[in-house]
């Protein structure tokens, strides 16, 4: 068996430990301009270049090493019969449940409002809101998705969940189509999005949208950057009908040095760790894989046209 990978920034993490779980096969780490008289069977990727799939003529399958798959299926060179298959949580629900928590707690207990009190030197206690007056709109329902709904609904907030199609998750009001985003924005007093870049969900959260969430609202996004219009995001904080907003991802990443969200204090900015890959977990899911694959079965691959 030949296994190519490819991951730009970790390169010998990801090949060693693609390596450590294949020990039977022939593992090589992709650099262009090299291996052209060597086709692999499977691949282990991380935003390729177009070239790669130019070059590799031969897969039977790609895995992507990690959950967003937008980089993938937006090149051209991607075979549109290639099975892609991308992972499916291995740890990263409770990163993301986590994360996700954080910022959820850290407005729902006012943390924002007394850090500036603590920049002005003031001493004002606030009273601690119910719980049943903080809803919390979560837009995808995936596997971390469902995770994080269900994690938050076990604190014991009100929890609705959108998603594209229909979906149940325990303690969740789960919505879907126009009419389902439109009742889930004008109940959430929070809004968490983890949804996938695709079509249908670029700057789906923008001035029209984002107004209809109550006055006050906070959004937390996990999922991709290119969901926001951050333009009309920063509007909105201006204006007051957001209270703040926690974003761990950005349509161009990183965020450019000049942008007023650095010095924004109703923004907290992290760099893209609100769940990364745990690499160990991932190799296991691939093994997992490739074995039905190898014995003619087929695992969930992604469906290219929706773009997850």
């Amino acid at each position: 068996m030949k296994i190519l990978v490819y991951n730009r920034k970790n390169s010998e993490v990801w090949t060693s430990a693609v390596r450590n779980a294949f020990p039977d096969a022939d593992v090589r780490h992709w650099v262009e301009g090299d291996c052209h008289d060597w086709l692999a069977d499977y691949a282990v990727i991380w935003q390729p270049p177009a070239a790669f799939f130019q070059q590799q003529t031969q897969l039977k399958a790609v895995f992507n090493q990690g959950v967003g798959v937008d980089s993938l299926v937006s090149l051209e060179s991607l075979p549109a019969d290639l099975p892609v298959f991308k992972l499916r949580g291995v740890g990263m629900e409770e990163y993301m449940s986590d994360y996700v928590t954080y910022g959820l707690l850290h407005f729902y207990r006012d943390f924002d409002l007394y850090r500036q009190h603590q920049s002005d030197k003031q001493w004002q206690p606030h009273r601690i809101a119910q719980k049943s007056d903080w809803t919390v709109g979560i837009l995808g329902l995936g596997v971390i998705g469902k995770a994080v709904a269900e994690a938050v609904s076990h604190l014991g907030f009100p929890v609705i969940g959108w998603s594209r199609s229909e979906k149940t998750v325990q303690g969740v009001n789960c919505v879907s189509g126009k009419e389902g985003l439109d009742h889930l924005l004008r109940e959430s007093r929070v809004l968490v999005s983890l949804l996938p870049s695709t079509p249908s969900t670029h700057k789906l959260l923008n001035q029209e949208t984002l107004t209809k969430l109550p006055e006050g609202g906070v959004l937390i996004n996990g999922g991709r950057g290119d969901v926001i219009d951050i333009e009309a995001l920063q509007v909105l904080l201006k204006s007051g009908h957001m209270r703040g907003a926690m974003l761990d991802v950005f349509e161009k990443e990183p965020l450019e040095d000049s942008h007023p969200f650095w010095n924004n204090s109703k923004v907290m900015i992290t760099p893209h760790i609100a769940a990364p890959t745990p690499v160990a977990q991932a190799l296991e899911q691939i093994v997992a894989d490739i074995a039905l694959i190898e014995q003619g079965e087929m695992p969930p691959a992604i469906d290219k046209s929706l773009g997850y």
